[in-house]
Parts: C-alpha cells; structure tokens; sequence
C-alpha cells in the first residue's frame, strides 16, 4: 500500500504546487557575467547572451523589481510572460559585460550591492575565488540611469540567519539607509546573502520597511506566498540551454522544489 501511496502523495503535492505557482513570476539569479573556470557562480558572457535572446524571441519582458511588488500587491498587470533578472553582489561586470547584452535584447536587471563591499574587491567571500571588484558609486549611478534597479544585500553580506539580533537589524537597516542616502530613492527589496533567512530575519525586515525579500530555495515556503520569503532559480555557470529554458517555464517551480527535497535528504542521510 505505501508504495501506491507515496507517489500519490508526490503528485497531488505537485499539482497543487503547480496550481498556487504557475502565475508566479520566475525570478533569475546570476552572479558574474564571466568567464572564469572552476567557478559555479560566473556565466560566460556567451552564455548570457544565448540565454537572453532565447527570452527575447520568446516574447519575454524583464521586470524590476518595483514592477514585481506592485504586480502582487496592488494588482497592476504585468506583460504575460515576465522575468525577473537579478544580480549577486553588484560586480563590476554586470555592468560591463551583462548591461550590453541587457541592452541589445531590451532587458532590465536588478543588481543587490553588499554597501560596505561597494568598488572594493569580493574579499567577503573568502572562498579562493578570483579576486574582482564591485561596482563602484559612478557605476552604480550609471547602471540605475540605463534603467536598472538597485536594492540592498546587507552592510557585510553575513548568514543574516546566524546573526544576532542587535548585528541582524544593523545589517538590514544600514544597508537600506545607506542606499537610499546615496540613490536619493526608496529601497524596497532585500537580497538574503547565501539565501540565508529564518522567521527572525523576515521580522525585522519587515520592521526596516523591506517590501520583498530575495532567498534563494531553502527553507522558502512553497504551499504558501511570503513576499518577504521569494524563491529564486539559480544559474549556474555549466547551465545547459534545454534546462534554462525549462527554468523560465511555468513549472520553473518544480526546481525549487527539488533543490530541497535534495537538500534535506542530504541533511537525513549525513
């Protein structure tokens, strides 16, 4: 009986996930626009570009994020096949390199900048990687004038879920202070670094009059919407063209949802 159960059990899961999930709008995350070997996180700029003009011949619009809150919120009607495109941490490149693939294919992005880390080197990572730095204030003007969005990914980019509360609300609050100081403009959306969150983190972003909040798949709730708890669909660097395009589909979702089955079987079987 339990192996005519489960499975039945998967595929109401699935439909009804499908259902709550198939108008929601797929939310893209990139990092560096870069060619550089061994590194998960930077798509080559070739890449980028195949991606974007699959989308553009497919009658996709970019959407920012501002378009996003009052799409869910307020109910303004959006293109009928949107995306959201969003950027890690603000590196140079996504100036340079992803802008004017941006701009051929008529898209927008939305970059989250670290706002200590800002035209300093990616030090903050500490993983080995390639030394490269973000964009500077210049550039980050330069991006918002080409039609870009900006919003915030913390003072320091920490696992705001690790954070204690004093450090927590610091992180969330200056970072958001900082950037509408410098963009002269309300900063609605915050970028969890990591995709780390928890039911404290979303507390007090509320509290900082965050609107949206970016994870990425874990612990995001999927059989019910939180603004502040939005799933994202990562792209990394080996991504192969027959999956993105499944990626960007109505059940973009599915994904999300297998990365954590993935991810909590690894946690059972450790």
């Amino acid at each position: 009986m339990l192996l005519y159960i489960l499975p039945l059990t998967i595929l109401i899961t699935l439909t009804i996930i499908y259902i709550k999930f198939s108008k929601k709008i797929p939310i893209l995350m990139y990092h560096r626009i870069a060619d550089v070997p061994g590194d998960r996180n930077s798509l080559p700029p070739e890449k980028f570009e195949q991606q974007l003009q699959y989308l553009h011949s497919k009658g996709y619009t970019s959407i920012n994020m501002e378009q996003l809150y009052a799409h869910y919120v307020l109910g303004e009607k959006l293109p009928p096949k949107s995306i959201v495109l969003t950027f890690d941490d603000g590196y140079a490149d996504n100036l340079y390199s992803a802008m004017p693939v941006m701009k051929k294919y008529n898209m927008i992005g939305n970059v989250f900048v670290i706002t200590n880390w800002i035209g300093k080197e990616n030090k903050w990572e500490n993983f080995g990687k390639q030394l490269t730095r973000t964009m500077n204030e210049q550039e980050l003007l330069e991006w918002k004038g080409a039609g870009n969005y900006i919003g915030s990914h913390t003072c320091n980019h920490p696992k705001l879920a690790n954070c204690n509360p004093k450090d927590l609300k610091e992180e969330l609050r200056n970072s958001k202070t900082s950037l509408e100081t410098f963009l002269r403009s309300d900063i609605i959306s915050i970028c969890y670094p990591y995709g780390s969150f928890n039911s404290d983190v979303i507390k007090i972003a509320s509290e900082c009059n965050y609107k949206i909040g970016l994870a990425i798949f874990n612990e995001v709730p999927l059989l019910r919407f939180n603004l502040l708890a939005l799933p994202r669909i990562p792209i990394p660097s080996g991504q192969k063209m027959w999956e993105f395009k499944l990626k960007v589909s109505k059940i973009h979702i599915i994904f999300i949802m297998l990365r954590q089955l993935e991810r909590r079987l690894k946690k059972l079987f450790r």
